[in-house]
């Protein structure tokens, strides 16, 4: 808001008694209201406050605030009002200039409809000698222009220049006062020819005005990427379909030229300077200060020279003007007749570039940007410009046009009988990396190649189309048949994809497969390739340089992976309808957000750097066919594709690996994981099948830990096929594994706390190869849900006589408590954990008031268990029961997982992990600091630091009785499972 100094009030109030026709009102008389700013509540507010109401309340008004007394005046003037109302209805009335009147061409809009275009006279027209007998200049623009200056020095910073219209400036909708408008609220102009010199922009030279003046360039700010014929047809009455794209930029590679592309956007509140005063910022940049400036002129064909941005060519950036308005408004108040009038009396506008986020000025994205972080336009109306402004190159948006419009770069193939199963470059299948790898495994295309139907009788191996949008007309379009089974582990597609040999005698022309020049062909089996001497060359995969009439055709063939084979645009498709026998689970797009429905699972990729995107197809068998890339699963970093679902509580979950193939490397992992998180570090626990080093029983006990393995069986190294089991119960985790999915095998038991007892559970594939994707099979995945018994409460109070040392819950009461000088060590048997809904464990603790604060702090100096749950340091707790309500926070040493702060909120409840954190050899002071009233705060610092570190979600809320216990507790995490805990300086202080 902004209010003059220099605002005057003109006053005449006669102070007394309110009338009783207006009993709302406190104040009688007339008043005149001028002052600089806007039409709003709080400005009108302060302004009625300044010049009315603060100099002349009397007694009436007591209690009345200058808000109260002008919605009451408002309400009760002719017509009756309010705030919002009357302000609307200054700015709806206000006059306006009739865009007509700036070129006084004529009232129907015809000749502006044309410079719009492009293709008015002044647009047209060139400068020349050549029309005069003394070689004067005519078709000079600064002269046919006039008009154009003369408005942008008087109206157009003055008065409202009217919205023009005109198609162009119209879209589907209308804003709030019923006047058409764009849907996104912005409009460009883009230019393609300069007809002025002398002007420092563009390339039109005065000395050759009839020659370098015809077709001269305007200064190029942008990347045409593309013209819809169908965008701007409104405006242009183009009756055509279709997208005529610009590859490269200016004259490289066959782009466009210069372009010059400048716009402008307003707010969707109608009563917002930018929207009242776009029609005086269009007439700025379309007519003043590129037409009359610059000489800028001409459309891009097939395209309006300036409408509305979703109108216009997709480019990838535009400049931007935008306008500050200065007003001054007149409200004047006549008690005789009872009415309220207001007007704006001012109007000076200032036009300027406009400032976008990120700093990015002079950028018209980037204001909208700004417009829709200022909650002036909605993301929808952002979004839809960004789709025509790309803020990047072009390709991405040349592709998703073509691709909108049912095109595909190179090739549109048939959905209804062909599935793509590996391409490069333009018909790479969704792979955002850049890595050319076959999308679906050796099982998946096996089953895909063996789809019997009726079609396909005497062509039960199946068929491969490949096609290559570069390739020479013989090899655009070529057919594999299959002649024979394909052998058991071996890869067909990466053999054709990725070798130049014949896969070890597995895949052989004349004997495996033969080529085809149509599909009717290759199903037929006629009309075979012939290849030069009757020997196809391996070296050149997939056509052998073989051809239909047997001559030598050379450089039709690709590697994926190479970056530069003879053909780039090369797709291949297995003879299936897409979405049939093997449907594809969608794949969560990268930083989207997952809106999962219950019980669903989801495809990702999991990992800073997976490089091969993952993949997950299902079969009509409930087959799961999982391809994953990734590094590793190991260490503190993972990447891999996941197939899984939210899940909390207990279940038992067994899979049959039935095979693991595309393997390059003996630590590829396949099987079954419960997970914390998605990220890369997240807390995991996994039953897995690697790729030639057996099975394995893996975990990583708390975030941006290492992992470790808590198994390793090595029954049969190269073993293809296994059944994995995990069962979870409450904190604790078993692994099986079995040769026929009865008889199991225990794998081993640890524990494990996912924070708030919330994880992902699901299936997961690891190449261990950034550069290559391994394929699971996996089949008879079930989830059971699992309710596991909970232990009974019990409950005791304190006695009487306190004893500082006690055991928690059932315990075989054989600790070894040694105090020193200088520290205390608790060793042996120390109860069976601290976890679920029922503690065992060794306390060392004092009574205090619930009623008084304090903190509790002690310095964990050595830890060694033997045992997952095994847990030392600061407690404060509701009592002796063994399922009492309490805090904890100290070191879990199982797997160097270091801090760890957890607490049970109820008696009886279960206990819930909320945070563990690492530190460096199992050493820290841990600290729980309480308010008096239920609150506890644990903190943790390193033994070298000084400052005291908090817990994320470590502030716990806990009801307490008139006492509770605080002090030293110590679990072995199992029955008979030794323990050494050693600890100093332990304090309990008053706050």
């Amino acid at each position: 808001m902004k209010i003059s100094t220099r605002a005057l009030a003109y006053i005449s109030i006669l102070t007394g008694t309110a009338s009783t026709a207006a009993a709302e009102k406190c104040l009688s008389g007339s008043f005149i209201l001028e002052y600089e700013g806007d039409c709003d509540r709080e400005t009108l507010v302060e302004v009625f406050n300044d010049q009315v109401f603060s100099g002349a309340k009397s007694s009436a008004c007591d209690g009345v605030t200058a808000e109260e007394e002008l919605d009451a005046q408002l309400a009760a003037a002719v017509p009756s009002t309010t705030i919002e109302e009357f302000c609307a209805n200054i700015y709806k009335n206000q006059p306006e200039v009739s865009f007509t009147d700036i070129l006084k061409k004529d009232d129907n809009m015809a000749y502006e409809k044309a410079f719009f275009l492009g293709h008015s006279s002044l647009q047209e027209e060139v400068e020349t000698t050549y029309e005069t007998a003394d070689r004067s200049a005519t078709s000079v623009l600064k002269e046919d222009g006039e008009l154009v200056r003369a408005h942008y020095q008087g109206s157009a910073q003055t008065k409202k220049t009217e919205w023009p219209k005109l198609p162009n400036f119209a879209s589907s909708g209308t804003d709030s006062n019923g006047e058409p408008t764009c849907t996104t609220n912005a409009a460009m102009c883009c230019w393609t020819k300069d007809r002025q010199a002398n002007d420092n922009n563009g390339n039109c030279n005065s000395n050759t005005y009839s020659r370098n003046c015809v077709d001269a360039n305007p200064g190029d700010n942008t990347d045409l990427c593309f013209v819809d014929l169908e965008r701007g047809a409104a405006a242009t009455g183009n009756q055509q379909s279709g997208i005529v794209s610009f590859p490269g930029d200016q004259n490289q590679d066959g782009g466009e030229g210069a372009i010059h592309c400048h716009g402008l956007a307003w707010a969707n509140d109608v009563n917002d300077a930018s929207a009242r005063y776009k029609g005086n910022n269009l007439f700025f940049v379309s007519m003043y200060d590129h037409m009359y400036k610059r000489g800028y002129v001409e459309n891009v064909p097939g395209a309006p020279m300036c409408g509305c941005v979703e109108q216009m060519p997709t480019v990838t950036r535009s400049d931007c003007t935008e306008i500050d308005a200065t007003e001054r408004f007149r409200i004047v108040y006549d008690e005789s007749t009872n009415l309220i009038e207001g007007n704006i009396t001012l109007v000076d506008i200032n036009f300027n570039a406009c400032q976008g986020i990120n700093n990015r000025n002079n950028d018209l994205w980037h204001y909208m940007g700004r417009l829709f972080y200022e909650g002036k336009i909605e993301n929808t109306q952002w979004g839809e410009a960004g789709r025509i402004i790309t803020n990047s190159d072009c390709d991405y948006a040349v592709e998703e046009a073509l691709s909108q419009k049912s095109l595909a770069p190179g090739y549109d193939h048939d959905v209804s009988e062909w599935t793509s199963v590996a391409g490069r470059d333009n018909l790479a299948i969704g792979d955002a990396n850049g890595l050319q790898v076959p999308s679906f495994g050796a099982e998946a295309l096996r089953l895909a190649l063996t789809t019997e139907t009726s079609e396909l009788a005497n062509a039960t191996y199946g068929i491969i189309k490949r096609i290559c949008s570069t390739c020479d007309p013989v090899a655009k379009e070529i057919y594999y048949r299959r002649m024979t089974p394909i052998p058991e582990g071996f890869d067909l597609l990466h053999n054709i994809m990725h070798q130049r040999n014949d896969g070890g005698g597995n895949n052989r022309w004349n004997e495996d497969f033969q080529l085809f020049s149509t599909y009717e062909d290759a199903v037929k089996d006629q009309n075979r390739w012939k290849c030069p001497n009757n020997s196809f060359n391996y070296d050149a995969p997939f056509d052998g340089e073989c051809s239909p009439t047997g001559a030598r055709v050379r450089n039709q063939w690709t590697i994926l992976h190479w970056s530069s084979p003879p053909q780039k645009n090369v797709g291949f498709y297995v003879n299936m309808a897409e979405g049939t026998v093997i449907t594809e689970v969608e794949t969560a797009a990268e930083g989207a957000l997952r809106i999962q429905v219950e019980d669903e699972f989801v495809s990702e990729d999991i990992g800073l750097d997976t490089r091969v995107e993952g993949r997950v197809r299902l079969d009509e068998d409930g087959k799961i066919y999982v391809t994953g890339g990734g590094h590793n699963v190991w260490h503190n970093n993972d990447n891999f594709h996941f197939y899984h679902k939210d899940a909390t509580g207990d279940f038992d979950i067994t899979v049959n690996v039935a095979k693991f193939s595309n393997i390059v490397n003996s630590n590829a992992k396949a099987g079954i994981m419960l997970r914390a998180s998605t990220a890369h570090d997240s807390e995991y626990i996994s039953a897995l099948l690697s790729g030639g080093k057996g099975l394995r029983f893996q975990k990583r006990g708390s975030k941006g830990n290492w992992s470790h393995n808590v198994g390793t069986f090595d029954p049969n190294p190269h073993r293809p096929t296994v059944w994995l089991r995990l069962f979870k119960h409450m904190t604790t985790v078993d692994m099986y594994w079995s040769e026929d999915g009865n008889n199991w095998t225990s794998g081993g038991s640890t524990n494990m706390i996912f924070p708030e007892d919330s994880f992902q559970l699901g299936l997961f594939v690891n190449a261990h190869d950034y550069n290559w994707a391994s394929e699971g099979t996996f089949d008879n995945f079930v989830v059971n849900s699992y309710s596991a018994p909970s232990a009974a409460p019990s409950i005791s109070a304190a006695p009487t006589s306190w004893e500082p040392n006690m055991y928690i819950g059932e315990s075989q009461e054989n600790v070894n408590y040694l105090p020193g000088e200088t520290q205390t060590r608790v060793t042996n048997d120390a109860g069976s954990g601290i976890d679920g809904d029922v503690d065992s464990f060794w306390y060392r603790a004092f009574q205090r008031p619930s009623s008084n604060a304090f903190e509790a702090v002690v310095s964990v100096d050595y830890m060694d268990g033997w045992h997952d749950g095994a847990k030392g340091g600061i407690m404060v707790r509701d009592g002796t029961g063994a399922s009492a309500a309490n805090a904890f926070v100290g070191i879990y040493p199982k797997s160097h997982t270091g801090v760890i702060s957890q607490s049970r909120n109820t008696e009886g409840g279960d206990t819930v992990r909320h945070k563990s954190l690492y530190v460096e050899g199992e050493k820290a002071f841990v600290k729980l600091s309480y308010d008096g009233s239920g609150t506890l705060v644990a903190q943790y610092k390193a033994v070298e630091s000084d400052e005291w570190q908090d817990i994320e979600n470590g502030t716990t809320n806990i009801t307490f009785g008139d006492k509770l216990l605080v002090g030293v507790a110590v679990t072995g995490g199992g029955w008979n499972n030794y323990v050494d805990f050693r600890y100093s300086n332990f304090e309990i202080t008053d706050l």
